[in-house]
């Protein structure tokens, strides 16, 4: 399934911007996914950085990737975007606590609904919600749901949703929070199957998810969602695509400081890039 992002990509080849902070460890990886994607002929990246890096790792790469100096580049990278300069943007190894406020300022979007792309054994899997403060209410994980059944249609893939829950099913009575987080479940399952989307509720049992025919798997909130994904890939190796922001009306794909590569984000911010 995956191989259809990277045949958009290809077919797409945009200008993704790319957040570059050169003065952490993490800038190395930054450049070289960047340099690889563009050999591959995936993307076009487009450095957005507060100077230049020295070498390395920037030189390394050679002088024929693009870069744009500003000393706030949280804001030039959110305002290439929304201009449209550039076709699509990641958020690279810059700080998230400056950059996520500035895109939500600038779009007018309180919540961007961020669902990660995993690649777990060949197979393509939505994880949502990721962002810390997001999928607090039943609407918010009702909204993320309605956005990645739009997104697994981009992706060709069906939208299948496995609702994960704090307890087995025949927990309930152990506790009242897990009562209460069964209930929330049993009843956002309800909805959804009343939208006519395809779920299921499983409770704590994520493993079955992947036993199944899940492809969105949709986390109580968004605390436990991103502990779920720094589970799978920080400690788990599971290969991530980013987190595309998925309510902003341009494409912007979320990564993490602590990872191996980046590559993977530019692929998904140019095979979405024209959507």
């Amino acid at each position: 399934m995956s191989r259809r992002i990277y045949s958009l990509a290809t077919s797409n080849r945009a200008k993704v911007a790319v957040g570059l902070n050169p003065d952490i460890s993490s800038a190395e990886r930054v450049v070289n996914s960047a340099l690889f994607a563009k050999r591959e002929g995936y993307a076009e990246p487009i450095f957005v950085s507060a100077k230049k890096p020295e070498s390395p790792p920037y030189d390394a790469v050679g002088m024929d990737m693009s870069l744009i100096i500003d000393e706030s580049p949280q804001a030039a990278l959110v305002e290439l975007l929304r201009e449209g300069t550039v076709d699509s943007a990641i958020r690279g190894n810059l700080a998230s606590k400056e950059l996520i406020p500035q895109l939500r300022r600038e779009f007018g979007c309180s919540n961007l609904c961020r669902i990660t792309v995993l690649d777990i054994a060949n197979r393509l899997v939505m994880l949502a919600p990721v962002g810390i403060d997001e999928g607090d209410r039943k609407e918010d994980l009702l909204m993320i749901v309605g956005l990645g059944k739009k997104l697994a249609e981009r992706l060709g893939m069906p939208c299948n949703v496995a609702v994960i829950s704090g307890g087995r099913l025949e927990d309930r009575g152990r506790s009242e929070k897990v009562d209460s987080m069964l209930s929330a479940s049993e009843s956002l399952t309800k909805e959804l199957k009343a939208m006519g989307i395809s779920a299921v509720n499983l409770g704590i049992e994520i493993e079955r998810a992947f036993d199944g025919d899940a492809t969105l798997i949709l986390a109580p909130d968004g605390v436990m969602g991103n502990l779920i994904f720094r589970s799978l890939v920080l400690v788990g190796n599971v290969e991530s695509f980013g987190a595309y922001a998925a309510a902003l009306p341009r494409v912007y794909i979320d990564t993490s400081r602590a990872k191996a590569s980046y590559m993977l984000p530019i692929v998904l911010a140019s095979a979405l890039s024209k959507l």
